[in-house]
């Protein structure tokens, strides 16, 4: 599953940016990668979940937080967002990440909640924060649209069903493995709740 990639230039596409603008953000740690990566493992090949990475990224700096800032969130939380985006594509779950602002003093970093309706309605009450709510199949719908303007051929689901031990088992120890590779140290990938 994660050996499909795209090279740059197809990749630039994917996300919107032109090449120098991804260049750009790598050097100032603005560009955030699935898995929790900084850069891409292999010079000029990215995978899919790195367009979602990178969109999830650019949607939480519409929410108004700064672009750095919206990456490492992306980069530290990177299995909560990836088992948002499973809910979503296997149990048809719809799932947010919260951006929770709790001053309007935007100076000062928000909460970020995942998770269901529910769960972020308990973790930010809305009498209490102001929230931005980025729906995770409406990121998915952004990624697809981008690749069909691109002529990319994403495959039907991004993530493997975790209902597939075997095939489920098998893709988090190709994502352990990518980890290990970029030189990243900590906690294996968990399941799904």
């Amino acid at each position: 599953m994660l050996r499909r990639t795209v090279p740059r230039d197809s990749f630039c596409a994917l996300i919107g940016v032109k090449s120098a603008t991804l260049s750009q953000r790598q050097y100032t740690g603005e560009q955030a990668f699935a898995f929790g990566l900084t850069k891409p493992v292999h010079i000029n090949e990215y995978h899919y979940l790195d367009g979602a990475a990178a969109l999830l990224a650019s949607m939480m700096n519409r929410a108004g937080l700064d672009l750095k800032p919206a990456a490492d969130v992306v980069r530290e939380r990177w299995d909560d967002w990836l088992t948002l985006l499973i809910r979503v594509e296997h149990f048809h779950i719809e799932q947010f990440v919260c951006v929770a602002w709790t001053s309007p003093d935007r100076s000062e970093l928000p909460h970020i909640v995942m998770g269901d309706e529910a769960h972020i309605g308990k973790k930010a009450p809305p009498s209490k924060h102001a929230l931005y709510l980025i729906s995770m199949s409406f990121l998915l719908r952004c990624l697809r649209n981008n690749a069909r303007q691109a002529n990319i051929d994403l495959p039907k689901r991004l993530t493997v069903d975790p209902k597939d031990k075997v095939a489920y088992d098998k893709w988090r120890a190709e994502i352990d493995a990518l980890r290990e590779a970029a030189g990243v140290r900590g906690a294996k990938a968990k399941a799904p709740a």
